[in-house]
């Protein structure tokens, strides 16, 4: 895993932003769904493969790969402006409203791309805001699962390393195996903080 300054068509990133200060930068159901709506959106219009999503109340994780020239920069900024906007107008607010350029991390070898989703579906879990990841709204997992339908989630890259009912069996064991861990490890990670 490295961290770097310029994209790759063919590559997968680990895309994280989060709200300025840490705060929270969805508040009612409308704001996730426009989210939502701008990442289909401006996914299709740069040509970015969305493999996995978690949107938290002050941050969001997105799985993509880059399959052209265009970058997930343009991507980003697009996605990320078009939020602020709404969300500014909506909750008459100015100023910045994400933390300064989002974060991206390389996705080196298909194990850990496979590991990385399961982490990005668990955040829910691990923060305490559904004890189990299906039931959280805001995250693709539920689409993995075959609970809802989406057009612009590509889940069989994911789904193809596992064996029974097309993927999904596996991946929900391979998933629900974490569940405890992940909570652990952020429980210890908020006694540091404080």
């Amino acid at each position: 895993m490295s961290i770097l300054r310029y994209f790759v068509p063919g590559n997968f990133y680990h895309i994280i932003t989060r709200g300025n200060n840490k705060q929270q930068i969805f508040f009612f159901r409308r704001d996730y769904l426009r989210y939502l709506k701008n990442l289909e959106k401006y996914s299709k219009k740069f040509n970015i493969q969305a493999l996995a999503y978690c949107l938290m109340p002050n941050h969001v994780h997105l799985l993509v790969k880059q399959k052209s020239e265009t970058t997930v920069t343009d991507f980003m900024q697009s996605l990320n402006t078009a939020y602020s906007m709404y969300f500014n107008i909506k909750h008459s607010r100015s100023g910045h409203l994400f933390q300064g350029p989002f974060k991206h991390v390389l996705v080196e070898t298909e194990e850990y791309l496979v590991h990385l989703s399961r982490y990005i579906h668990l955040n829910p879990s691990s923060a305490n805001l559904a004890r189990k990841p299906e039931n959280y709204p805001w995250s693709s997992y539920k689409y993995y699962l075959g609970l809802e339908q989406n057009d612009f989630i590509d889940k069989e890259f994911i789904l193809s390393h596992f064996a029974k009912k097309e993927g999904v069996g596996d991946y929900k064991d391979f998933v629900d195996s974490r569940i405890d861990y992940q909570r652990d490890i952020s429980f210890q990670k908020l006694l540091l903080e404080k």
